[in-house]
């Protein structure tokens, strides 16, 4: 099978940063008559693949998010663009994958950003970014939970690092960066670093969700609304309460621990799901169940954590790690209790995709590595047109941590180190769970792969 070169049109990154924010064209006008949807985009924290019910899983206990897969469509092929937090995070935000934004692990501590050829906090003078371009098109728009973008409090984040708010929110209130946060359960109006805040840990899932509904409340009726809801859990530190325990009691420590946070997780998303029906907006809110990455090799959800068989975990570039849960409900839109298990999906899709439902035209000149993706909320699978890929520069090669990059098109993915001359080839619509490496019979399809790696390399910033 011959896999043809994409040749790529786009202009220099460089030439994209400094595009106009202006250049965003609005198609619809806002009218009381307004019928473009309301968007939730919920976003976990290294909830694995394998960590719902509806995906398999047989111990952990996720009633309310199951219950929104049996009400809409859950994917099994969709991907982030990292096996960690940020960079995977960043894509969201701008349709781009993340070396485009030098964006090559998670932001730390500044001088720990320079060693990894990394900025402080994500560019702030693109053309593009998804709350802005939602914002532009008339949505109210907020962030809730996590952001992990830059800023957060020392000694992990930038001080210097913009709020959220100046991407494009009208409301926030994050970890992880700088702005409102909470203190305990309560508002906290300036940056804090918290992760030793053990009544913040053990009610994050509430109080994100609190937020979101009295945002909803707020301004339901209003104009359309597009909502980032990023939930801490199931990351550590994990401290649930012994209420939380009380169900996984007998289970291993591990277990019990990351099982009690997900179903409080699960509990909060229900309490969501339950106000938009109750207060009819189910026919025009779209909303979004996924993870940023896969689960954790360490702590409780070393053991407890599950890719339901993909290879690989969180910081790999297997399957493991940057293939997650993917739930899709709008009720009388999306078919419920369906599962579509061809389209190839990635997060470097949601910008455009929710721009197109948002009816608001792009710059001609700014380049996407996401497709609009639009027809599977019209129940139409679709077969992608662009490739995928996958960069980590921090690769250790005497363990199973060894890949450095990666490149998923059609069928096939490759996974390379090119310091110690490793290639693994997998046709990934017939094993899934990269078991069966066949590069040594396949050297036309790597030559191929590792050439649209190499033209996509040089449109990287150095």
């Amino acid at each position: 099978m011959k896999i043809s070169i994409i040749k790529y049109t786009a202009l220099l990154y460089v030439t994209v940063s400094m595009l106009s924010c202006t250049n965003i064209k609005k198609v619809a006008k806002i009218s009381s008559e307004d019928t473009r949807p309301n968007i939730i985009f919920i976003f976990a924290d290294d909830w694995g693949y394998g960590d719902l019910g509806v995906y398999g899983n047989k111990e952990v206990v996720t009633p309310n998010i199951d219950k929104m897969a049996s009400e809409g469509t859950r994917f099994t092929q969709f991907h982030v663009t990292s096996g960690v937090c940020s960079p995977s995070r960043s894509s969201v935000l701008t349709g781009l994958f993340p070396a485009r934004n030098r964006v090559h692990g998670h932001f730390a501590g500044n001088k720990v950003n320079a060693r990894r050829n990394m900025p402080n906090y994500l560019n702030d003078s693109l053309a593009v970014y998804l709350p802005r371009t939602m914002q532009k098109a008339g949505y109210k728009t907020a962030h809730f939970g996590k952001w992990h973008l830059g800023g957060g409090g020392l000694p992990h984040g930038d001080p210097s690092a913009p709020e959220p708010k100046e991407y494009g929110y009208d409301e926030t209130r994050v970890w992880n960066g700088n702005g409102p946060t909470w203190k305990g359960d309560k508002k906290w109006p300036t940056t804090r670093y918290m992760d030793s805040d053990s009544l913040w840990v053990q009610s994050s899932s509430r109080i994100a969700v609190d937020e979101t509904i009295d945002f909803i409340k707020r301004n339901n009726g209003k104009q359309p609304m597009f909502v980032n809801l990023w939930l801490k859990d199931p990351h550590t530190p994990l401290w649930p309460s012994e209420e939380q325990r009380k169900s996984f009691k007998g289970l291993s420590l591990s277990k019990e621990t990351y099982y009690a946070v997900l179903k409080d997780a699960d509990f909060h998303v229900g309490r969501l799901l339950k106000f938009l029906s109750e207060m009819g907006l189910d026919e025009n809110t779209l909303i979004i169940f996924s993870s940023d990455n896969g689960p954790a090799g360490w702590g409780p959800s070393k053991e407890a954590g599950s890719t339901a068989g993909l290879k690989g975990r969180k910081v790999d570039i297997f399957q493991g790690g940057v293939t997650v849960p993917f739930i899709v409900k709008w009720k009388n839109h999306v078919h419920e209790n369906k599962v579509d298990s061809t389209s190839v999906l990635s997060t470097v899709d949601l910008l455009p995709t929710f721009a197109s439902l948002a009816q608001i035209q792009l710059p001609e000149d700014y380049y996407l590595d996401g497709e609009n993706i639009a027809s599977i909320l019209k129940n139409n699978p679709i077969k992608r047109i662009k490739p995928l890929f996958w960069e980590w520069r921090f690769p250790k090669v005497k363990t199973n941590h060894w890949a450095q990059g990666a490149v998923r098109h059609g069928d096939w993915k490759l996974l390379f180190n090119a310091d110690i001359n490793r290639n693994e080839l997998y046709n990934i619509s017939k094993d899934p769970f990269e078991k069966n490496n066949i590069a040594e019979n396949k050297k036309q399809i790597i030559s191929e792969l590792k050439g649209l790696w190499n033209d996509w390399k040089k449109e990287l910033p150095k």
